[in-house]
């Protein structure tokens, strides 16, 4: 009822009008317009490349720091996995907002760059904030589902490739990382579909110069330019470009379970 219902009235508002006199008339007006208007196509790609640039630098960051934890000794991992969890308990608006702090004119994270002599002024505003603030976000919803897979990897294959007299890149290449990428795929996931429609980060970190597809569809729910009808058309184009990506992922994960057959 909560997932079905909302996404078939985002249908019903993306393709028909109910107008003053109370009548109902199919259109494809709006979705015309979200899929032709240069701004609304603009925010999209935008959107498809913070989103892009934030999954893969969440993967790097966080595939090595799952294998770290799975390889620690049970208790220390469980403190470390609670870690990485407690951020995931407190509100997202909250972790933006201390994110914020950090990254401001007068924040540490800001001050040791300037230091370094990699920037001059605040990450704040800027392109490399919104990348950052996706990344501080999301990178637990990658790293837990990588660290599950990587405790699922019998050890004893690991052990044979070994003995076998395989190297630990090759052990990596041919055993690890064919093992776990079922949670890659889940953790990508997590992390794209998120970070394509977000809104909340790009308005606080990036100033609002630089308007993500989220940031438009609020605006045609609640902001002056009230306008149900092409939110929900723009909201319908989004879900059907998720829904391709996630098809093309899932076909990875496919081709990978019949390799490993």
């Amino acid at each position: 009822i909560f997932t079905v219902v909302p996404l078939l009235m985002v249908f019903f508002y993306a393709v028909f009008e109910v107008r003053a006199d109370g009548s109902i008339h199919f259109t494809l007006t709006y979705l015309k317009e979200a899929v032709v208007n240069g701004q609304y196509l603009d925010a999209m790609l935008r959107s498809l490349e913070y989103a892009f640039v934030s999954t893969i630098v969440c993967l790097i960051i966080g595939y090595p720091l799952a294998f770290i934890l799975a390889n620690m000794e049970e208790r220390r991992r469980n403190f470390v996995a609670v870690l990485f969890l407690l951020p995931m308990w407190m509100n997202f608006l909250i972790r933006t907002y201390a994110l914020s702090s950090l990254i401001n004119e007068q924040g540490i994270i800001t001050k040791f760059f300037q230091k370094l002599g990699l920037i001059s002024g605040s990450i704040t505003g800027t392109e490399g904030a919104i990348v950052i603030g996706m990344v501080y976000n999301f990178l637990p919803f990658l790293i837990l589902p990588v660290y599950t897979s990587i405790l699922k990897v019998d050890r004893r294959v690991i052990e044979a490739a070994r003995d076998l007299g395989a190297n630990t890149l090759t052990v990596f290449r041919r055993i690890l990382l064919p093992l776990t990428v079922p949670g890659i795929i889940s953790g990508i996931t997590m992390v794209f579909v998120p970070a394509i429609s977000t809104f909340i980060i790009s308005r606080m970190l990036g100033g609002g110069s630089n308007l993500l597809i989220g940031d438009l569809i609020e605006m045609q729910f609640l902001g002056n330019s009230y306008n149900p009808n092409l939110g929900a058309a723009i909201s319908l184009v989004l879900m059907v470009i998720i829904l391709l990506i996630m098809t093309i992922l899932n076909q990875f994960d496919d081709d990978e379970d019949k390799v490993l057959m």
